[in-house]
């Protein structure tokens, strides 16, 4: 038989026991929105007093803070005696501040946020092939300490710096596979290089802004649904976000989507199948169906609308060309979007998903509206409404480090920072 202290050094300790408590209180009012200490407490199956003992000393310490009566839902409420309106309870947006961070091939976005993940300060850098390592994390750290300094905050007032990695800037960034995961050590060594710096949290950037969408949505979002991100560019990305919201498939689905067949015998690209989801809708591959019929004299509005330049051709002005007569346009613009109907429709099918973010498709809500246009006359109705623009998108980016911030060394820790 084990010994008595044995077990109970094997059991949950009390510090354990609070953090998951306290998870548990802060994940439910951040998805679902301001709750009262009643509905917490039916939510989490734990007993009024002890959500009372819990949220009150998180009010002490500032994490919490009570906003108000909530509304009557019916008019039989409205008979209740005011001392019996429940009494709502939110996570108190300036209880600490959040930087954030992420490196893609064209840009690196900065900037600063609240809890509640309001902008309050940002910046970016324009990268191209010759931008070095070194620079883009000389460049992430001023940013960070300008920022601090701005806003009068020391690295005390600051969860932490969370950067995000597109996959094609792993390399560069020295981010290396252990035991088939990506390990960031290097990275978040050469970034805690200033002394003022806070914890630094590093993550894939795709996985990320899928995370920081849900964040950006809270209480518009059916926690328990499967959401898709897709990032368009030169690779296609897919990251499915659970309700566990765990990376660790985020490769699997990316490799597998991009190798998925939604034009039989259609074009070939380096090592990819012909037809891919590769071959035929990265942004380079819709840019060479494009460039077949591209010229002065067969599309004249959309050389125009481009300088001249195929590389800046995109989805909106191909939509643009047809509608303002480039005949030449219309068969490769249908073409195009049979592909992307084939598929949204497989992966609302295979991962069930009740909304798909479309991210980096620099579309204005007319350019959304003609997308979802196609999608209906190629698919149905249903797999056109399931699709969302992303709420992070160029400039914002960076909201993607803030929500690994907010996860790791916050709900995660049931506010008990490191």
């Amino acid at each position: 038989m084990p010994e008595r202290n044995d077990m109970m050094q094997s059991g949950i300790s009390k510090l354990d026991l609070k953090r998951i408590n306290r998870m548990q209180v802060l994940r439910t009012i951040w998805e679902a929105g301001p709750v009262s200490r009643v509905d917490l407490s039916q939510k989490l199956q734990i007993t009024r007093a002890s959500i009372t003992q819990i949220t009150n000393a998180m009010i002490q310490e500032g994490i919490l803070m009570e906003i108000g009566e909530a509304p009557y839902q019916n008019q039989q409420d409205s008979r209740l005696p005011k001392g019996r309106r429940k009494i709502l309870l939110d996570i108190n947006a300036n209880y600490k501040f959040v930087l954030g961070a992420v490196i893609s091939e064209q840009e690196v976005t900065v900037g600063l946020c609240t809890m509640h993940m309001e902008i309050l300060d940002k910046t970016y850098m324009r990268c191209t092939d010759h931008t070095s390592r070194k620079e883009i994390i000389q460049f992430i750290i001023n940013s960070a300490e300008h920022m601090m300094s701005d806003s009068c905050l020391t690295k005390n007032d600051v969860l932490g710096l969370g950067v995000g990695v597109m996959p094609i800037m792993i390399g560069r960034m020295r981010v290396f596979y252990k035991d088939g995961i990506l390990d960031f050590t290097e990275l978040t060594k050469a970034l805690t290089a200033f002394p003022q710096m806070p914890p630094v949290f590093c993550g894939n950037a795709v996985w990320l802004q899928a995370l920081a969408n849900a964040d950006l949505q809270r209480g518009n979002i059916t926690v328990n649904a499967n959401h898709v991100y897709l990032h368009l560019g030169s690779h296609i990305h897919i990251a499915l976000l659970r309700a566990e919201k765990s990376e660790k498939d985020y490769l699997t689905y990316s490799y597998l989507t991009e190798r998925c067949i939604v034009r039989p015998g259609g074009r070939q690209q380096d090592s990819y199948p012909a037809g891919s989801v590769r071959a035929q809708l990265s942004v380079q591959a819709m840019q060479a169906r494009i460039a077949e019929v591209y010229s002065k004299e067969k599309t004249p509005f959309l050389y125009s609308a481009t300088d001249g330049y195929i590389e800046r051709v995109t989805l909106e002005q191909m939509y643009q060309a047809v509608s303002s007569g480039d005949a030449r346009c219309e068969s490769v613009v249908n073409e195009i979007m049979q592909d992307w109907s084939v598929l949204l429709h497989n992966l609302v099918c295979c991962f069930q998903a009740q909304t798909v973010v479309l991210h980096h498709f620099e579309m204005t809500e007319k350019g959304f509206a003609i997308f979802k246009k196609y999608i209906k006359q190629f698919t149905s109705d249903d797999i056109a409404e399931r699709l969302v623009c992303s709420s992070v998108e160029g400039k914002t980016d960076f909201l993607g480090g803030c929500s690994l911030v907010l996860l790791k060394n916050f709900y995660m820790n049931g506010g008990i920072p490191e």
